[in-house]
């Protein structure tokens, strides 16, 4: 009886992902998988590379808006988009292949600049490039919703928290520029022949 109910409850999540005019494929796991190795790993990796960044001298001395979340937040935040994303670009390429390679092309590009974020703010320390790039991201994801409702409404709201996230970052990372006029980050420093403050 309990294998019963695991294989239902199984199958009953597995709607999420699946197309619901056609039937999942062993196959189409292992796609689903490297799509959320891609969102969920790569995310993992940026976290790595820059958690010095967030827990430096620097950091701490930024300062910050009274509405900026609290630094736990952003890790289970972000697994849960990333999971989202993930889900919603194996529903895409479960009805379109590369039949429409469009929606998919928008999907990667916006995950390279969600990313690129990341070293561009935490380990070179260029609030204003920062902002610069995640407004860049945030046409993007727009334009990654809409391409994906096209195709399918729930991959396109699937998209929708994210880029409410995205907005929300792009807002914070507005207003730490803003009230840090004089930091100085790598690039910056190295043209201009100044003390870079890391």
């Amino acid at each position: 009886e309990f294998q019963t109910f695991q294989h239902y409850f199984i199958q009953i999540n597995l709607r999420m992902v699946m197309s619901p005019k056609t039937e999942l494929r062993a196959g189409d796991l292992w796609v689903f998988f490297l799509f959320l190795t891609l969102t969920e790993g790569g995310g993992a990796i940026m976290g790595i590379l820059s958690a010095g960044g967030f827990s430096s001298d620097w950091f701490n001395k930024l300062v910050k808006p009274s509405w900026q979340p609290p630094g736990w937040l952003f890790g289970p935040v972000w697994t849960t988009l990333y999971f989202m994303m993930a889900v919603a670009a194996f529903r895409i390429w479960r009805r379109t292949k590369f039949d429409k390679p469009l929606p998919l092309i928008i999907f990667f590009v916006q995950l390279a600049f969600n990313f690129a974020w990341v070293p561009i703010f935490a380990v070179c320390h260029e609030l204003l490039f920062a902002f610069v790039e995640i407004t860049i991201l945030d046409f993007f994801v727009l334009f990654n919703v809409v391409l994906f409702s096209r195709v399918d409404r729930l991959s396109g709201a699937l998209l929708f928290p994210y880029l409410l996230w995205s907005l929300f970052a792009t807002a914070l990372t507005f207003e730490l520029w803003q009230l840090n006029p004089s930091v100085i980050g790598l690039y910056c420093s190295s043209q201009l022949g100044l003390k870079s403050e890391l």
